[in-house]
């Protein structure tokens, strides 16, 4: 990635970019907004498999997504906000 740039790298090479350099200060909860909805399946995997192993070694995560699939494989506790508002809120784990 070092002798790339930017406008040169495919869209999972971005977020897996992106979601390093938000490790750099070890934060002990992590905030992903879409953080695979521009990947394609494979980019996704390595992504979530990141996400996993990340949660695993005790960091919080909180995901935004419009995926409910992806939310139901993924969720311990699943928030559905509509229209602003909350609609619904359940423990899947």
């Amino acid at each position: 990635y070092l002798e790339r740039h930017n406008d040169e790298l495919s869209g999972g090479e971005m977020q897996r970019i992106c979601l390093i350099r938000s490790l750099i200060f070890e934060p002990k909860v992590l905030l992903l907004d879409e953080v695979t909805s521009a990947l394609d399946a494979v980019n996704t995997a390595i992504v979530e498999r990141v996400i996993d192993e990340l949660h695993n070694n005790g960091m919080t995560i909180i995901a935004i997504t419009h995926s409910e699939e992806q939310s139901l494989r993924k969720a311990n506790r699943r928030i559905t906000i509509v229209d602003g508002s909350l609609a619904k809120e359940e423990v899947l784990r």
